[in-house]
């Protein structure tokens, strides 16, 4: 799901199509209340780990850049310049992360689909063009080409380890405040001997923010819960950790997955999901107190938590997009339907 506004935004999903699933793209004009069906970049929806089930194209994400101009990207690459009525294919394969702002557009390329260990690059062109350039990106030795998160001229790359047992899940975080210009290195702060960052959000000026969650158990087998660590400085330096609040009652220490947003160093929002399905988590104040302003469907999992200014939220589960315009207050559930 990607918004260029408050009002307008785009919605990659999957559509029954005879015994299968096929991609289907809807668009909004008023926040999301109401949907229109578009032209489906390709067919198919990309894979998990950024592959295509099937020889042909396919794409699991898009971002717009303005209301005319979006791509679809994951693993294929395409471009819209008139809303998503028509899409030109740039590229098969490869492009695993695409963000843009301020009239460009950085990707994150791998030559090989899927979690190959190949080199990655990370290159820029401008808003619609099909030019790209190379940026002298920091190497991150991951199985998996890193993340790219972007907030303006802010990038941050962050690669990710296997948090499965075994080998530390510590995510390498390399951060760039000029467009890609130049970079600082550094590990995931999230500190302890088996904290990793889960997930990064950033927020202007210079926040950001890390959710930090256990790799190995406890000596009982279960996991401690999650915390976040606020910078406010783009990562030179952060605050201590604040814990996120746990489930009550039998199934505390089994929430395992976690989705992040924050629109500034003192609101955050969180999706906390386990096996008693999941629910938002909002705080005021950097993770020292937290509400619950919203529960989403039990099942499914959500495929967006993000602000689009401070008071802008949206959390998209399923064919149901929730949004707030007061900060977390107060959320409106709207229904995207297939025959829109």
């Amino acid at each position: 799901m990607s918004f260029v506004s408050d009002d307008r935004g785009f919605a990659l999903a999957s559509v029954a199509c005879g015994g299968r699933r096929c991609a289907a793209l809807f668009g909004t004009t008023d926040g999301g209340i109401t949907w229109r069906r578009l032209r489906a970049p390709t067919r198919a929806i990309g894979g998990e780990y950024g592959t295509c089930p099937s020889a042909s194209p396919c794409a699991g994400q898009i971002r717009f850049a303005t209301p005319l101009i979006g791509y679809a990207y994951s693993p294929s690459l395409l471009i819209t310049t008139d809303g998503g009525r028509r899409w030109q294919m740039l590229d098969r394969i490869g492009v695993t992360s695409l963000e843009a702002a301020g009239g460009t557009v950085v990707r994150v390329e791998n030559p090989s689909d899927g979690c190959s260990g190949r080199a990655y690059e990370v290159q820029v062109a401008q808003v619609g063009g099909t030019s790209w350039r190379d940026l002298a990106a920091p190497p991150i030795e991951m199985i998996c080409p890193p993340v790219l998160y972007r907030q303006g001229e802010r990038l941050v790359l962050a690669g990710y380890g296997n948090p499965a047992g075994g080998v530390r899940a510590t995510a390498r975080i390399d951060r760039s405040p000029d467009g890609g210009a130049t970079w600082a290195a550094g590990p995931d702060s999230c500190g302890g001997h088996d904290g990793y960052a889960a997930a990064v959000a950033l927020a202007p000026p210079s926040t950001l923010v890390l959710l930090c969650q256990h790799q190995m158990p406890r000596p009982d087998g279960t996991f401690g819960p999650a915390w976040v660590r606020v910078s406010t400085d783009d990562g030179a330096t952060f605050g201590p950790g604040e814990v996120v609040p746990a489930v009550r009652g039998r199934y505390q220490d089994e929430v395992a997955i976690y989705q992040l947003a924050a629109a500034s160093a003192g609101r955050i929002l969180i999706l906390q999901g386990g096996l008693r399905g999941w629910r938002a988590l909002l705080t005021q104040d950097g993770g020292k107190s937290w509400s619950v302003p919203v529960r989403p469907d039990r099942f499914g999992n959500p495929v967006l938590v993000g602000f689009q200014d401070p008071l802008t939220a949206r959390i998209a589960q399923a064919n149901t997009v929730w949004t707030t315009r007061d900060g977390g207050r107060r959320w409106h559930a709207a229904t995207i339907t297939a025959g829109a």
